[in-house]
């Protein structure tokens, strides 16, 4: 596994997928951040913080960051998608399941730093608004390295839809599509969106909630997550295996 894990992450373009995830985080900062400042004179003394962790993490992961994720997954497996290059792994009894394992592997450790910046950003924000939040930082910390599962979900059912259409661009705008589904669930009935693929980085981060996790809505994330997993990466691997 150590040997696949490597060698993916060798040939990943890790600068390319920085880049594009920088892009996309800073056009969602300015939007959540813009939010939040033009209306601060109305929110309530000492809210202030989880308003600006609402603002900044809702349009990043509930709008911008299924994209980002479809791209990374297009990105990492379109070259196996070719006919010739699935022939010679096939030929060469290259394990599909352990392929695909080092892609999430390997696309998560480049999602760390990315979400990181959430924390930072957030940190930094609320500093230069002379509002301390020091004592906050390890549950905000421990909210982003949760949202890692939800991105783990969301890239297994990309690596789905991307070897069942095998059009990157298709890939990429049903991605968008299952995003504006997580919007239109939050007006229908939020407690669905515990259970929407597209809405566990926000159930994660707390987004809406705005509050840590009780103990059962934390098992219910993780299993919730577990399930998609391992139910898209057994489609995905009976897909390639095609």
């Amino acid at each position: 596994m150590i040997a696949y894990i490597s060698a993916e992450w060798q040939k990943l373009n890790k600068k390319q997928l920085l880049l594009v995830g920088f892009l996309l985080f800073a056009v969602s900062s300015f939007i959540g951040l813009s939010t939040y400042y033009l209306n601060r004179s109305i929110f309530i003394e000492g809210t202030q913080s989880l308003v600006m962790w609402g603002q900044l993490t809702l349009f990043n992961s509930q709008i911008f960051f299924p994209a980002l994720l479809a791209i990374f997954m297009g990105i990492s497996l379109m070259p196996e998608l070719e006919r010739t290059t699935l022939e010679m792994l096939r030929a060469n009894n290259i394990s599909l399941s352990k392929l695909l394992l080092s892609k999430l592997v390997s696309l998560i450790v480049i999602l760390v730093p990315l979400q990181l910046l959430l924390v930072i950003t957030w940190f930094i924000a609320l500093s230069i608004d002379h509002i301390n939040v020091t004592n906050e930082i390890v549950v905000h910390l421990k909210w982003a390295f949760l949202s890692l599962f939800g991105a783990v979900t969301i890239l297994s059912v990309q690596a789905f839809i991307l070897s069942k259409t095998r059009n990157f661009s298709k890939s990429v705008g049903l991605a968008a599509m299952g995003a504006i589904g997580g919007i239109i669930l939050l007006f229908i009935n939020e407690n669905l969106n515990k259970y929407y693929p597209y809405s566990l980085v926000m159930i994660a981060l707390r987004s809406r909630a705005l509050e840590d996790f009780q103990l059962t809505d934390l098992i219910v994330f993780i299993v919730v997550n577990i399930i998609y997993s391992f139910v898209f990466n057994k489609l995905t691997c009976k897909e390639l295996a095609r």
